[in-house]
């Protein structure tokens, strides 16, 4: 009976992701997968490999909740976004036991008591590395998932992560403006994105100035500018991440 559960869960989702023509149907057969395995909420998370810089997240939890975790910047103290930037989270990770392990009166033990309000108790992962990429995805559920499919429910999840790994897409330029729990930006104009995909196809500044008709000097400045709307350290991480959220193409 649970062989053939799984069996149909994996024919459904790759079904469901065949169909999806772009970001947002992608995300939405994701989305229907998880409901499937009986999530109450979807996150998908990409970070930068070394720095741990977020280049972008979705999430289908509670909007109340998403404003609360941003409002009281929870993400400051919530050991699971940390593991996921560093490519290393629980695979099963207890909300309420967690909590315990908080002060009392803490922000520590007011993220994972407002999850379990919110009927977050468990949270199980899958993560994976991909060039300079760490890749992860969050099902929050009520529930003890390992009751899906019993002993096989880590096989099962892996697998079908796997599969939903393939069509997690970033929000890109259709999106008015991406923002990832304490790291927002901005999208690219038509000149900062013109600049930045010469600037990686290797045309130093002087070549680039030449080119678009601009002083090396201003040139410089749209670097600069795209640079913030990334809140990038350094001109390579602010390539990697106009790259990773969908706003620039190699």
């Amino acid at each position: 009976m649970v062989t053939t559960r799984f069996a149909n869960l994996l024919i459904d989702t790759a079904d469901k992701l065949a169909e999806a023509r772009d970001a947002d149907a992608a995300w939405e057969a994701i989305s229907a997968v998880a409901t499937r395995l009986r999530a109450k909420s979807v996150n998908a998370g990409v970070f930068l490999t070394g720095t741990g810089s977020i280049a972008w997240m979705r999430s289908t939890m509670n909007p109340a909740w998403l404003e609360e975790y941003a409002g009281d910047a929870l993400h400051e103290v919530d050991p699971l976004l940390k593991a996921s930037m560093a490519g290393e989270p629980p695979r099963l990770y207890d909300v309420e036991f967690q909590q315990r392990l908080g002060p009392p009166g803490s922000r520590y033990r007011q993220l994972h008591g407002s999850m379990m309000g919110y009927g977050y108790r468990y949270m199980i992962t899958h993560s994976w590395t991909q060039g300079t990429e760490n890749k992860c995805l969050v099902l929050g559920c009520e529930d003890d998932p390992t009751h899906l499919f019993g002993p096989g429910t880590d096989r099962a999840f892996s697998a079908v992560a796997a599969m939903l790994s393939c069509r997690m897409e970033p929000p890109g330029a259709g999106t008015p403006d991406g923002r990832a729990f304490g790291t927002s930006w901005q999208l690219l104009d038509p000149r900062e994105t013109e600049i930045l995909s010469r600037l990686a196809q290797g045309m130093t500044e002087d070549d680039i100035a030449e080119r678009v008709g601009l002083s090396e000097a201003d040139v410089l400045r749209v670097i600069a500018s795209a640079s913030g709307k990334m809140r990038a350290g350094s001109r390579d991480e602010t390539l990697a991440l106009a790259v990773l959220r969908g706003l620039l193409t190699l």
